[in-house]
């Protein structure tokens, strides 16, 4: 079995190799074991790579979080069944990731058939990026339609999904990019306003535009993140999505309380079945309405997985780049 892998933390161009591994065992409790179609490359996967991932503590490193695949064996109980089309999470935090010819995929996280029609490119990014959203925006800020969401990293892989989640759902959504061609592409998702940072001041551009936002979507972090927090509203809400620059940002209780803003931290993994079947079906009309679709930016073959990681880690992307790693 072909595999990406790193058995040591560091850049990516230095660790990561393509290597020959044994098959697969038969899946572990609750888990199957699919053979991957298709892989989406985020950003967690170049920061465990790094050694900068909460949920991959040593090495070896298996990258790859996000796939989508035919179901080829099953846990006894499961209620995936062989020859089944799933998307979804993979057990990277276990070894196991998606750029790989085969990996394990646990029914215990977010994993979910594929809809009717929909294409490998678009299910291989679809789960992660749309649940992160949705944790962040319906179940944990309260996003109500007529509110004015702010999102950090807009086009990127979850930025690029929070914009068109966030128009859907009847919100004012400000995007912050950087550059003429991100500004570009974060208005052809249907930002109402682009933030570039490259300008100036995130918060006060966004004042000048819409004064004060009620939800900010931040999985930048960092002085991005600390700049755009000066224009969150009274009773506003920031929710933590990650940290593509680096580092948290920073925040200030006093400064919390003063304003009356709160802040969560967003996972879906902590979601229960209830909400995470209530999100599924809620994304996949809304994928059925044409009113949300993963922005494929590029496909790579499997022999450039490394490629397109650098490419990640470097901000090189407009939505989601995608490795097409077998057929059907």
């Amino acid at each position: 079995m072909q595999t990406w892998k790193a058995e040591a933390f560091g850049p990516v161009e230095q660790v990561l190799e393509r290597v020959d591994a044994p098959d697969l065992a038969p899946p572990p409790a609750d888990c199957v074991t699919v053979k991957v179609l298709a892989a989406a490359v985020g950003m967690p996967d170049v920061l465990m790579t790094k050694g900068e991932y909460p949920l991959v503590q040593t090495p070896p490193v298996s990258p790859g979080s996000e796939v989508v695949g035919i179901v080829t064996e099953v846990a006894e109980g499961v209620e995936f069944a062989v020859g089944d089309k799933v998307m979804g999470l993979t057990l990277f935090m276990g070894g196991s990731g998606g750029f790989s010819e085969y990996c394990y995929m646990s029914t215990k996280m977010l994993m979910t058939k594929v809809p009717e029609g929909m294409p490998d490119e678009q299910a291989a990014g679809f789960v992660v990026a749309y649940l992160t959203a949705h944790t962040g925006m319906v179940q944990r800020a309260k996003l109500l339609a007529g509110e004015t969401l702010l999102v950090l990293g807009a086009s990127g892989g979850t930025g690029s999904t929070a914009v068109q989640l966030g128009k859907a759902l009847g919100a004012t959504v400000v995007a912050v990019a950087g550059g003429p061609e991100k500004v570009a592409f974060c208005k052809s998702l249907g930002a109402d306003h682009v933030v570039d940072y490259r300008a100036g001041s995130i918060s006060e551009q966004v004042t000048d535009l819409v004064g004060t936002v009620d939800v900010i979507y931040d999985p930048v972090g960092g002085a991005a993140g600390e700049d755009a927090l000066k224009s969150i509203g009274i009773g506003g809400r920031l929710a933590l999505i990650g940290y593509g620059s680096g580092a948290w940002t920073k925040l200030d209780a006093g400064d919390m309380t003063a304003r009356g803003y709160s802040a969560m931290g967003v996972l879906p993994l902590h979601s229960t079945a209830e909400e995470l079947n209530a999100a599924y079906r809620q994304l996949s009309d809304l994928y059925q309405q044409g009113k949300i679709s993963v922005p494929v930016d590029k496909i790579y073959e499997f022999d450039a997985v490394r490629d397109a990681m650098i490419a990640v880690s470097k901000s090189q992307m407009l939505g989601k780049h995608i490795v097409r790693v077998s057929e059907a």
